[in-house]
């Protein structure tokens, strides 16, 4: 038997393989272009129309006005100066820290709670190398804090340091931020 008619002995007839096979149309791939749309008529509500079950926002909800006016409910809100803990103890504790990462006693990371991203990237990027706070051997130490409130949930710091014989500044700028001070600016002199 020749490789012709063995082939020829399975090939279907024309009429078995039309009873198998069925052409159809291909889906569309690609969504209309907006030429290509039939144009839609708008129509009002009329007054047989079912009016949505939704209840009115009420504009007196703190929420709700920060909705209405665009700001991001998941962004950090302001806390007023009633609901933040004690500012003179945080910020002595914040101090000592700020020191302990310039001199390289502490990890820069573990202020990251209690700083904005701007100032977590300055002390991780100058952490151990700012001198003027002295050595890890001998760092400095806070001589004095004075305090400004000119806002509601806002202070200013201004830190007076004592490294060795010398004086140094230190200004801290602190917002009251989802209930816990956070520094968003800080400034070593």
């Amino acid at each position: 038997m020749s490789v012709t008619t063995l082939a020829s002995s399975f090939a279907p007839t024309p009429e078995a393989a039309r009873q198998r096979f069925a052409l159809r149309p291909a889906p569309q791939r690609e969504p209309p272009f907006d030429d290509e749309q039939p144009p839609r008529r708008l129509s009002l509500v009329g007054p047989l129309d079912q009016l949505l079950p939704f209840e009115p926002a009420d504009l007196s909800i703190p929420s709700a006005r920060r909705l209405n006016a665009g700001i991001d409910p998941f962004a950090a809100q302001p806390t007023g100066r009633h609901d933040l803990p004690e500012l003179r103890s945080f910020t002595r504790r914040l101090v000592v820290g700020v020191i302990e990462t310039a001199t390289g006693r502490r990890s820069p990371g573990q202020l990251s709670q209690h700083t904005s991203p701007a100032v977590q990237a300055g002390l991780a990027r100058d952490a151990g190398r700012i001198s003027r706070l002295g050595t890890s051997q001998r760092p400095a130490a806070v001589h004095s804090l004075h305090f400004t409130e000119p806002a509601d949930g806002v202070a200013e710091v201004a830190a007076v340091l004592r490294v060795e014989d010398r004086f140094r500044a230190m200004a801290l700028r602190l917002e009251g931020l989802d209930g816990r001070w956070r520094c968003v600016r800080l400034q070593i002199g």
